[in-house]
């Protein structure tokens, strides 16, 4: 006690401050060895363990180290087939050697999953001699994905605590274009909520053969102007193209200005040896377009110079590039005449 009274302050203890300070470090220590392991490592899990698991893109010497050491039956790449690539030959000769299954399926970590990859991975993960190793480039956002519908379709976990293959300890971030690995799985839980129906595999075995749809992106296109088949086009002038866009998709298109935002129609035409003569973009506007309804739009075609047979190839694009064909739509083909 001090002259006027009061108590002087407790000056910390060395050990609590080396236990605080070795606890932080340890946080730190362990972040840092985490953050590693999944982005400049293998980035390995197990999934359903003995049955599947998941990884990045390994060596050769790695992956064979793997397979012998989980007696891994089949390989998954989500990264394609990619011959005559180094890693790609490398993998086909370490799975070849130990007499694994290799299964390629090319899948973008920056726009959602064609119609028919879905169905493609289905019944891989069906039919794939077991145990089965998953991987990417550095298996976070594909495997991801897919590590997530192997629990819907064979677990009974909730579809929140399967979704957490997509979560920040696997190393993806929902930023960007990885989003739509998100966005994949929030179509499903909204077919859910439509459906009145909560998750089950066989709900999400349904909605992933049957009812998936990407988004927004699906539609049927049909030619309004001119209405002969093959379409003939005056030459040395421009001409004009009139289509019907249908919305068949499950969300709303939403059309603006900007080239690379919002969807939009893009046409090619090409010779008869399959030369690009022109290209280009219509609904550069601000519209709307709901499920069910149509819009109307005009292709602007330049000046053809040269008489004889051409074909159009229309597609509709959304707002980061991706095409309704890449995502398992029909595109719109005509042929045309200029006489």
């Amino acid at each position: 006690m001090t002259a006027n009274g009061v108590a002087p302050s407790t000056p910390t203890r060395p050990l609590q401050r080396c236990v605080l300070h070795g606890f932080l470090y340890g946080i730190v220590l362990g972040g840092g060895l985490h953050f590693g392991y999944v982005f400049f490592g293998p980035n390995f899990h197990a999934v359903l363990p003995g049955q599947i698991y998941r990884c990045a893109q390994l060596d050769a010497w790695l992956l064979e180290a793997f397979i012998k050491w989980h007696h891994i039956r089949t390989v998954l790449n989500l990264r394609g087939c990619s011959d005559p690539t180094p890693w790609y030959l490398a993998e086909c000769r370490a799975t070849c050697a130990l007499d694994v299954s290799q299964e390629d399926v090319g899948l973008s970590a920056g726009r959602l999953p064609s119609v028919p990859a879905v169905r493609q991975l289905i019944e891989i993960l069906d039919q794939a001699e077991r145990p089965l190793l998953i991987h990417c480039n550095k298996g976070i956002d594909r495997t991801g994905m897919v590590s997530t519908m192997a629990l819907l379709l064979y677990t009974d976990v909730a579809l929140d605590e399967a979704r957490q293959q997509l979560g920040a300890l696997h190393g993806h971030l929902p930023l960007g274009r990885t989003g739509n690995i998100d966005r994949f799985f929030d179509l499903y839980a909204d077919w859910l909520a439509a459906q009145g129906l909560h998750h089950a595999p066989d709900h999400f075995r349904r909605w992933a053969e049957q009812e998936y749809c990407p988004g927004e992106c699906r539609a049927t296109i049909d030619v309004l102007e001119p209405s002969a088949q093959p379409l003939r086009l005056q030459r040395g002038r421009p001409n004009a193209v009139r289509i019907r866009c249908t919305n068949t998709s499950v969300q709303p298109w939403v059309l603006r200005p900007e080239s690379n935002a919002g969807v939009h129609a893009r046409f090619l035409l090409a010779n008869a040896e399959d030369q690009q003569v022109a290209n280009g973009l219509a609904g550069l506007f601000h519209a709307i377009v709901s499920p069910g309804s149509s819009i109307d739009l005009t292709l602007a075609l330049p000046p053809i110079r040269e008489p004889g047979r051409y074909r159009l190839r229309v597609d509709l694009v959304d707002g980061q590039g991706s095409s309704f064909y890449q995502l398992g739509d029909e595109p719109l083909f005509c042929e045309v005449e200029v006489p």
